[in-house]
């Protein structure tokens, strides 16, 4: 029953997703804020325990689309965006946290084997090659000074590497693995992060992200800590974004 429950949820963010890329984003929004809000709804409604924590968790996933598209991002500095973004979404995480009774420590969030996490983090370099051969996106910080370019790097390895595995490998890859065991939660959990990159338009990119989140996952499940992956995380949008841009 849970099961079903959750895939049929994957399923409505992938509709929202293909809404979002391939129609108009007013309608994929739509669909992700009645997503979110039956979310929180089934969250309440059942009974405490994993089914609760699951679907409360996977409330994220449409939060962090919804809130990509509808803050006033063009307002802001462009270092800004991500930090801007990325704290309303860490602040989601956190507040999640809070009323589901976890430590930073059941998240992930430790700094045990820092050689290890370190060698991990720094996977991230060959990752943004490849991603970047894969999409060649266009350069991020053309035509801005080394400040604004140092900002933009340190928000895209805090707010899209630490938030971002905070959410899907610290909270929603915990509650999945106790609700459906570690096999069946990591792929669940990884099949929607990778459909949040649908809207790259490139099928190839969803498969690498897919295959990246998986072994993201398994590190993380591994090793008790999200600390190597998010450094990882965060340094494969770095070298994707703003170095081999400009090469």
């Amino acid at each position: 029953m849970e099961l079903g429950l959750f895939a049929l949820y994957v399923m409505l963010i992938a509709v929202a997703e293909a809404l979002t890329t391939f129609m108009d984003p007013v309608y994929g929004v739509s669909l992700h804020a009645i997503i979110l809000i039956s979310l929180l709804v089934l969250s309440a409604l059942k009974s405490s325990g994993n089914p609760s924590s699951l679907f409360l968790s996977l409330s994220l996933a449409p939060l962090i689309r919804i809130v990509s598209l509808s803050l006033p991002l063009a307002y802001f500095p462009r270092y800004a965006w991500y930090l801007v973004a990325g704290l309303a979404v860490l602040l989601a995480a956190l507040t999640l946290m809070r009323v589901e009774g976890l430590g930073f420590r059941e998240v992930g969030v430790t700094f045990s084997s820092p050689l290890a996490q370190v060698a991990v983090g720094l996977t991230g370099i060959p990752f943004g090659i490849i991603e970047y051969y894969i999409l060649r996106p266009e350069p991020l910080a053309a035509g801005m000074p080394l400040t604004d370019i140092v900002l933009l790097a340190v928000a895209l390895i805090f707010f899209t590497g630490f938030a971002e595995e905070l959410v899907f490998r610290g909270v929603m890859q915990r509650s999945a693995v106790e609700a459906f065991g570690w096999k069946a939660g990591l792929l669940g959990v990884n099949v929607v992060f990778s459909i949040l990159h649908m809207g790259w338009l490139s099928t190839l990119d969803v498969l690498f992200v897919f295959a990246i989140g998986l072994l993201f996952g398994f590190i993380a499940f591994k090793t008790g800590s999200i600390v190597g992956v998010s450094l990882s995380h965060g340094l494969t949008n770095v070298v994707l974004f703003l170095l081999m841009p400009t090469r």
